[in-house]
């Protein structure tokens, strides 16, 4: 459903219309909450700035990512909404206008308009995100049930969350010493004839963990389900998770792929 939103009355008429009838009243306004995407106002209304008790309040949210306007100014979007609730709360709505102001509806007229494409920039930021602490932004992308490809601002809120919640829930990243460490350890040189993992019943490491995610993208199998299946398919062996693998089945896994990908 379409507003028009002439239709309405402003938050500034009515703010006129207060301070023409209660020269000596108050507005009073403060953040009620306020986090890295969303923001609550209350508004109180004296008609006296003696006043003890204000004669009426108002609040009014705002979420960062629900607009490209409201990225640079939700603050000030919902602090003017709960000004325009607070006034309407009192005597000062329209007999002839409907009762929610015009930056009211502006919220509504926002969340029903087209979501825009997320720009380039943001996506390169979150897909260097996803490498920093090891994951795989189709992974992410998938688990947060959105499209990578058809990325819009109102997909954010979701993706951010699933980013959060799989980084916290990942093994905590090692130093670059024992990155190359792991390494070394898992691969050793080409000059040998074949391979050897020391420890091969021992937990896989974050760098073959991380060149088996890698590959199995690579391969065509982008969630983590299917590539926890499709280790359980090579290596014979049911898993719940790919961190339950060893080093000698890490190893298994990363000759059986790169054997098909030589095909």
């Amino acid at each position: 459903m379409r507003f028009n939103l002439d239709n309405y009355e402003t938050v500034e008429q009515r703010l006129a219309k207060f301070w023409e009838q209660f020269p000596n009243g108050q507005v009073f306004t403060q953040i009620h909450h306020y986090d890295e995407n969303r923001v609550v106002f209350r508004a109180e209304i004296y008609k006296d700035i003696a006043d003890p008790r204000p004669v009426a309040t108002g609040f009014a949210e705002e979420t960062r990512d629900a607009s490209p306007v409201n990225r640079t100014s939700h603050v000030e979007n919902a602090e003017t909404s709960a000004i325009g609730r607070a006034l309407a709360n009192y005597i000062f709505q329209s007999k002839t206008a409907p009762r929610p102001s015009r930056e009211e509806m502006s919220k509504v007229v926002r969340q029903q308009a087209q979501p825009d494409r997320l720009s380039a920039d943001m996506l390169t930021k979150f897909r260097e995100a996803c490498a920093k602490q090891g994951l795989d932004p189709q992974d992410v992308a998938k688990e947060a049930g959105v499209d990578l490809n058809e990325l819009t601002d109102a997909d954010m809120p979701r993706l951010r969350d699933k980013f959060q919640a799989m980084k916290n829930a990942a093994p905590v990243e090692p130093k670059r010493d024992e990155i190359l460490a792991a390494i070394q350890e898992s691969f050793p040189g080409a000059q040998e004839d074949k391979p050897t993992i020391k420890d091969p019943d021992s937990p896989i490491s974050q760098a073959q963990l991380g060149k088996v995610r890698a590959m199995l993208s690579g391969a065509g199998v982008q969630s983590l389900t299917d590539k926890r299946d499709k280790c359980s398919e090579i290596i014979n062996r049911p898993l719940e998770r790919m961190e339950q693998l060893t080093k000698g089945e890490a190893s298994r896994i990363i000759e059986v792929l790169e054997s098909r990908a030589s095909r």
